[in-house]
């Protein structure tokens, strides 16, 4: 099993952050984003210094919590200081963006990485729509027709016309064509049948998000199923899952920070807090209010205050080591896709959690 580090980038004073999004542009020091730039950008470093075999960056608007609004451009600077990891982007918000643009920019990180990139295609979440005046209601016929343009945009060797519902072009003729032919490794960011389903008829890879190990079972039979169906098996590198962490060197020095967590966060005076859009979904059906911090900030686990664990991985190096091993088992996940920047944890406490990760968990994941 591999680890990926995913680099969100986040702005050092985040904790200072309203609750809710957008987050307002008046919190923004020049000086401290450049600062917490480059500390992100140092993690990346020594995420590859201690093992991880991947990077991974994504794109969310407005927020300074993952402060990556263009990926494409964070992976090439990522890239520069970090020369042996995969750079997958994981992922662009297809149904927000021009797809060929899009596959432009995978062919020059495809070049400018010498053959480093893993694709990931996401729909995003439902906030996100607002940031460039995307209607909500066409999301998923965008995604599914920007995977097929953006695919055929990398592949194909002639000028093309493109005539679909959502995109029109004249002429697609994408340069550069990427290192990796005929295709980089892709994988679709989903829990939607009809996306997974396209994920498997096509060959390509399943990425999940923060959801715990038996709902991402659920996911994964089908899938494996549909990829039956279609006469192919993927790779263990074809099933990746994103999650919060939290490593400390023992579970009991774990349970206290978490303690200490829900002790500085204010009362939420009975508002539900919600660390996915299935949650919000739910909470708004059931009449209830509800707090969207961790959806609107692109962290599904946004900050722990809540009365159950929202993380994916909590623990010392044993408990992790079996978490994790719990979704390679019970899901087939072959990488796993670690944010660490949580609430309260500064630059100095990612690069602490990092060695200790390299040093006593990674060693450990590699064997399964």
């Amino acid at each position: 099993m591999k680890a990926s580090y995913f680099g969100p980038m986040g702005y050092s004073q985040r904790h200072e952050f309203p609750d809710g999004w957008p987050i307002p542009p008046a919190y923004h020091d020049p000086e401290t984003s450049v600062r917490s730039y480059q500390e992100g950008m140092e993690e990346c470093e020594f995420a590859e210094e201690m093992g991880f075999e991947w990077i991974s960056l994504s794109e969310h608007h407005y927020s300074g919590r993952i402060a990556t609004g263009n990926p494409a451009v964070m992976a090439a600077a990522v890239a520069e200081r970090c020369k042996k990891a995969k750079i997958a982007i994981l992922g662009q918000l297809l149904p927000l963006n021009n797809p060929v643009r899009i596959a432009e920019e995978l062919g020059m990180l495809d070049n400018l990485t010498n053959g480093r990139l893993i694709i990931g295609f996401l729909r995003g979440t439902p906030n996100e729509d607002q940031t460039y005046g995307v209607n909500p209601a066409e999301g998923r016929g965008r995604l599914l027709e920007g995977m097929a343009l953006v695919i055929k945009a990398l592949t194909e060797p002639q000028p093309f016309s493109w005539e679909g519902r959502y995109y029109q072009f004249r002429t697609v003729s994408v340069w550069p064509r990427p290192v990796q032919q005929p295709l980089p490794p892709v994988i679709v960011a989903t829990r939607s049948d009809d996306t997974v389903e396209y994920a498997a008829a096509h060959r390509l890879g399943l990425g999940i998000s923060f959801i715990p190990v038996d709902q991402m079972a659920k996911v994964t039979g089908k899938y494996y199923q549909w990829c039956q169906d279609a006469g192919w098996k993927p790779e263990p590198d074809q099933v990746v899952y994103r999650g919060s962490i939290y490593l400390a060197e023992t579970d009991r020095q774990a349970d206290e920070w978490l303690e200490s967590r829900r002790s500085a966060a204010p009362a939420r005076g009975g508002i539900a807090m919600v660390g996915n859009v299935p949650g919000a979904v739910q909470a708004a059906r059931a009449g209830q209010e509800f707090d969207l911090r961790s959806v609107l900030a692109g962290s599904a686990t946004g900050d722990v205050a809540g009365p159950a664990r929202a993380l994916s991985f909590m623990g010392g190096p044993d408990t992790v080591v079996e978490q994790i091993k719990a979704f390679h088992d019970q899901c087939g996940a072959g990488v796993v896709d670690l944010f660490f920047q949580q609430p309260g944890v500064d630059h100095r406490g990612v690069m602490k959690q990092l060695e200790l990760f390299g040093r006593e968990v990674l060693p450990r994941i590699k064997e399964f």
